[in-house]
């Protein structure tokens, strides 16, 4: 699915964004240094909220921290994400991976779908990335174009 499918203009595509690490390049150490709880999101939020930031999001389980939202540059999501975790900016370069636009759509959608997971198909994830929202839309960190696009990725995965 593209974001011509659900009609999303390319000014707003270009400002989704996500930042992360996963199994892929880091163990299982480093990844704990990156997780994030739900007080840690708390204050993500309200930072998030100060730099006028609409939707921001973050999945955070054993084999990923993923911060999502739409944001001018993902640099601001990385800056949220690392003013919470303990690890340091160069061990997070050292494993990140940073996409925005269509790629991170892209990206969203095949883990979602269990794509992007250890045992491919797995679908675990999906029912993570609802609390992750769910945590977001409890802290008004969910706008209604994130609304809209997360409504077509678990549409998508149940496919």
């Amino acid at each position: 699915m593209s974001a011509e499918d659900f009609h999303i203009s390319k000014q707003v595509l270009d400002r989704f964004c996500v930042a992360g690490i996963n199994y892929h390049k880091a163990d299982t150490a480093t990844r704990g240094l990156f997780s994030i709880n739900n007080d840690q999101f708390a204050k993500l939020a309200l930072a998030a909220k100060a730099a006028d930031l609409k939707s921001v999001f973050v999945v955070s389980t054993c084999n990923r921290t993923e911060i999502y939202g739409f944001a001018e540059s993902v640099m601001q999501l990385v800056n949220l994400l690392l003013d919470q975790c303990r690890a340091d900016r160069n061990t997070f370069f050292e494993y990140a991976y940073l996409k925005n636009g269509n790629p991170a759509l892209q990206h969203l959608f095949n883990v979602a779908s269990g794509l992007d997971s250890q045992i491919l198909g797995d679908y675990e994830i999906l029912g993570q990335i609802k609390k992750a929202v769910d945590l977001a839309k409890a802290n008004d960190m969910i706008g209604p174009v994130m609304d809209r696009t997360l409504n077509f990725v678990f549409q998508a995965s149940k496919g």
